[in-house]
Order: structure tokens, then sequence, then C-alpha cells
């Protein structure tokens, strides 16, 4: 029997501002953790608020390394580390597609030498998540996955449309490196709101074929309870139903957006069962079965 897996997203800057909010995640239940998000500049930098790659070096705070890896010490639910590039209303993938036509992907790029420089400073970043919202360019998707693969990096894709598009880069990279692309983070909310699980497995299943696991891929996502009232998003209890009409899908995962919301949130009366990061990775892991 296949083990359902819970995630979720939080602000990278968040997660590093001390051990009181890693050992929360450590403690909640969720496996997978992803640091939302890496901005990359058009001089290649990559950057929070502040760069924290330049030049091929790490240039941010010094105690960053040591707080992300504390996510995956034991005793911890986490297992996976990712961290995320790009967001609605960025350029990022717009300025990688300008570096990678100006300098290729080569070991002495700027890109590259900046993304070997975060793997070395925190080996325990599994993969990269692609958030990218711009207008879609499936050679620059293509070829920045590839670099991130020969650093050492898996690949996740963040879509919450152009189904289409991002399915055709995962055949391509699957063709040639099976196994790259290891998840479709599909968002359930806001602009994705509309999004149905099965929908995008029958667009995966029709490009891939019959023995490829789509229902695996694709890992749906939703919001928890959130805004400055917290009128906002989803309670535990409304997600794990969600989760468990899912089901039949056959898909095994999913995810909560995100943790500084669930903090901010978890002490208002907007749910009548609690709101802890905890209870979020229950609701899944529960509706799924």
């Amino acid at each position: 029997m296949t083990t359902s897996r819970a995630g979720i997203y939080a602000p990278a800057t968040y997660l590093a501002s001390g051990e009181q909010v890693i050992d929360e995640v450590r403690a909640s239940g969720f496996a997978t953790v992803v640091a939302w998000t890496i901005h990359v500049w058009q001089d290649g930098d990559l950057a929070f608020d502040q760069p924290f790659v330049s030049n091929g070096e790490w240039v941010g705070d010094a105690s960053w390394p040591a707080l992300y890896s504390r996510l995956k010490e034991a005793p911890t639910s986490v297992d996976r580390l990712l961290f995320c590039v790009g967001s609605a209303d960025a350029t990022d993938f717009g300025d990688i597609a300008a570096l990678i036509a100006k300098e290729g992907t080569g070991p002495d790029s700027t890109l590259y030498r900046n993304f070997k420089a975060l793997k070395e400073a925190i080996p325990q970043i599994d993969g990269i998540d692609f958030d990218d919202e711009e207008p879609f360019d499936g050679q620059t998707i293509v070829a920045f996955a590839q670099m991130l693969h020969e650093i050492g990096f898996e690949v996740t894709f963040c879509p919450y449309t152009d189904a289409e598009d991002w399915v055709a880069c995962l055949k391509e990279l699957n063709g040639a490196t099976p196994g790259l692309v290891t998840a479709f983070n599909l968002q359930c909310y806001a602009g994705g709101g509309g999004n149905q699980p099965q929908d995008w497995i029958d667009t995966v299943s029709s490009a891939m074929g019959p023995s490829f696991d789509a229902a695996g891929l694709i890992s749906p996502g939703l919001w928890c309870i959130n805004g400055d009232a917290c009128d906002g998003g989803q309670c535990p209890e409304s997600i794990q139903q969600q989760f468990a009409g899912w089901k039949a899908t056959g898909i095994t995962s999913g995810w909560i957006w995100r943790l500084d919301d669930v903090d901010h949130c978890q002490g208002s009366k907007a749910c009548s069962g609690g709101m802890a990061a905890a209870d979020y990775a229950t609701a899944i892991t529960t509706g799924l079965g």
C-alpha cells in the first residue's frame, strides 16, 4: 500500500527566522517542505529579499544553511526539501532565459555556478520547484531543468494553467533523463481554483502513455485559512474532505499553501477544530487514507 504524503510551502525567510519555526515543521507530519521563493536577478544572483548567492559563492546569512539542514535532522517528519524559483508578478524565468541565451548552462555559466554554490551550501536540498507564472517558454524550462539535474537536483513543476505546455516539457525531459521531473505541484486555489487533478492526470497519461504513473506525479495544493482577518481559505476539515474526494483519482500526495498563514491564523476561531500545521498535515494524509 502506498503511504500518502503531505507537503507545505513556506516563505524561505520565514523558515530561516529561527529554530522555533523549523522545529514546528519537524514535528508537524509534513514530509515535504518547499522554501518559497528564489528570485534570479538579471546578473544571475540568487535572492530572497537580498542576494544569498552571488558569483558562485554563498553570501547570505551564515546561519541559514544550518537552519535549513535542521529540517531533516531526526527526529523529524521531513525527508524532502525543495527550493522554489519564481512566483506571480516576477521576472525570474525571463531573466533565466536571458542568462542562458548569453552564457549557456555549462559549468562556467553564472546560473550553473550559483546553483552549484546553493547545493554545496545546503546539500540537504533535494530539488528545485518551478513556479513559472510568466509567458510560457518551454525551451527555457527544459534547459534550466537539465542544468539543475547535472548539479544534482531533482525538478518539480508548480503549475496552475498551461497543462499541455508543462506536459510537453515533462515528455522532453523524461525522454532524455527518465525521472528528472518528480512531481507536478498543482495549484488548486486562487488562479488555479478550478483545477481538478483528474484533468491533469488525463493530460499526462495521454502524452506519456499508460505505463507512466500520471496519478503519482500530480500533487494538488490547497490554501489554508488565511488573510488579516483569517476569513479566506479552507479549514483542515474542509481540506480533508476535498482530498477524500480526490482519492479515487489515485493521487498519493498533496500540499498546503502556506506555513506563515497557518501560524498567523491558528489562534483564531475561524475553524471548529485544530488549525496548527500538524492539523493540516493530518487533513491531507487522512483524506487520502
